[in-house]
């Protein structure tokens, strides 16, 4: 069923070749979707311990044994790359946490990425196509452009490359055009994994490598709107041309430094976004600066690992995104996440990993301020569980311990279980994900707990992956409480895919 639903997807992109339910969108403010510690890996790349080879070669010739790729069976030239994958997956979900969401419900995602790289002396241009679309879902599913991008120009930029510029190891790259990035813990700006479309930005982006383990990048953006954002066209698969409003602007300065205390290397950043409403687009006029630092040492076998990132976030935003509402509040929110953890010895790899995580909240829904912290253009699932038609957490109004294990039973397969506990930092402010809230404070709290599974098989390395997962989330005294709730509880959500990286 999957393979064949690989080909309808690839023969649903025309002349590609010649030349969620979505995620929940959140209640206002939240901002648009936008990983953990533990950063989602690259579809392409192996979950294998170092050192280990997988039992089964794709495609391969018996003398290098190394993944097919699409520009060796094209013969393309040197300075030329073309490479790309195709994702296949199918969720599900029983149960409710959602105000106004199904019961029941159910998807195939599909996501096709074709993408081509020239490079010319110090010259890069880079072209992709992004293919988002979904199948089955049912006709009453609320849909938006989380789940549904179709054939879209995903990136299109030309890149220069300097060397030498201030001294013979530095490097200084500009690129200009519309990109996808991550950055840093990927908490702010990030190339989405999990869901199924992804974040694009068009602008400048500049990236200063010292050549001695610290490396600056600073950028000016318009973030790139996906369309048609109707719902009855999404759920249809229609393509529009997405688009950009320099009535929204992303500015920012990322700085990363190597080993600054033993082997933790340290980020240092700041974002700033303004946004006023257009007449095709509505926003929550946010004006607002993000200063952050982050502290990490990376899993090693047989050591501790620990993350601490903290950031505080300032300026004005409104409460909603009704043209009507014309209030600017004070904004001022905070976010800390930390984490600490040891890879221990062995073929495996056993990982154990405690992690707390604390988005602010609005303390007081009357008293012109915002506390409520709003994660930019940044990623969740790593952190908070599956998104795609489940993402029953974001990083806002949020208070979050848990702990997570991960081992490698094979060399091609990699097991990861986690269990976390969520909590509201202020009872008056919503539950984003969900639409519940009670701004007299009364219902609590206590959102609940979720425990989580998910397994990797790379059936062949760097070609071929299968990864399934299953989330259960238990509601806690919040959700029966709240004013507007309607019968939400527990929820299990599952889901199963295969990704063939090109």
């Amino acid at each position: 069923m999957i393979s064949l639903l690989l080909l309808q997807s690839i023969g649903t992109m025309p002349a590609l070749m010649a030349g969620p339910l979505a995620d929940p969108i959140p209640s206002d403010p939240v901002p648009v979707e936008a990983p953990s510690v533990e950063a989602e890996p690259d579809p392409g790349k192996t979950t294998s311990a170092p050192g280990t080879t997988s039992s089964l070669s794709f495609w391969s010739s018996a003398e290098d044994n190394g993944p097919w790729r699409l520009d060796d069976a094209l013969g393309t030239p040197d300075w030329l790359t073309i490479d790309g994958h195709q994702r296949t997956r199918y969720e599900s979900h029983d149960g409710r946490f959602q105000l106004n969401g199904r019961e029941h419900g159910h998807i195939f995602a599909l996501r096709t990425s074709l993408r081509a790289r020239a490079v010319h002396d110090a010259w890069t241009g880079t072209v992709e196509i992004l293919d988002s679309r979904q199948l089955d879902a049912p006709d009453d599913a609320v849909l938006n452009t989380s789940t549904v991008n179709a054939v879209e120009l995903q990136q299109i930029s030309v890149a220069h490359t300097s060397k030498g510029v201030i001294h013979p190891d530095d490097e200084l790259t500009f690129t200009v055009g519309r990109r996808t990035l991550d950055l840093g813990s990927r908490r702010f700006v990030a190339r989405n994994r999990f869901r199924n479309t992804i974040n694009a930005f068009t602008g400048v982006h500049g990236l200063w490598d010292t050549g001695s383990g610290e490396t600056w990048e600073a950028f000016w953006f318009m973030p790139v709107q996906r369309l048609p954002r109707q719902a009855s066209l999404v759920h249809d698969n229609e393509q529009a041309a997405d688009d950009e409003f320099e009535e929204v602007q992303l500015v920012g300065l990322f700085g990363s430094m190597e080993d600054v205390i033993g082997s933790s290397d340290l980020e240092v950043y700041l974002f700033g976004l303004d946004e006023t409403d257009a007449p095709d687009l509505a926003t929550r006029n946010r004006k607002l600066w993000t200063l952050g630092s982050r502290l990490n040492r990376e899993p090693a076998v047989g050591k501790y690992h620990s993350t601490i990132e903290a950031a505080v976030q300032f300026g004005e935003s409104r409460s909603s995104t009704n043209p009507a509402n014309t209030t600017d509040l004070d904004h001022l929110a905070g976010f800390l996440h930390m984490s600490v953890g040891r890879r221990f010895e062995g073929e495996s790899r056993p990982t154990v990993t405690l992690l707390f995580d604390y988005a602010s909240g609005d303390s007081d829904p009357t008293d012109g301020d915002n506390n409520r912290f709003d994660t930019l253009y940044g990623a969740r699932r790593f952190e908070f569980g599956p998104t795609g038609i489940f993402g029953a957490f974001a990083r806002s109004n949020l208070v979050t311990p848990g702990v997570r294990f991960s081992v490698d039973p094979t060399s091609d397969t990699n097991l990861m279980v986690a269990y976390r506990v969520y909590r509201l930092a202020s009872d008056k402010d919503a539950w984003t994900t969900s639409g519940l809230s009670d701004p007299s404070g009364a219902a609590g709290s206590s959102l609940g707990s979720m425990a989580e599974f998910r397994l990797r098989w790379d059936i062949a390395p760097k070609n071929l992956r299968l990864e399934c997962g299953v989330a259960y989330f238990a509601a806690g005294s919040f959700v029966d409480r709240a004013p507007n709730a309607t019968d939400q509880g527990d929820s299990v959500y599952g889901y199963i895919g295969t990704t063939f990286s090109f």
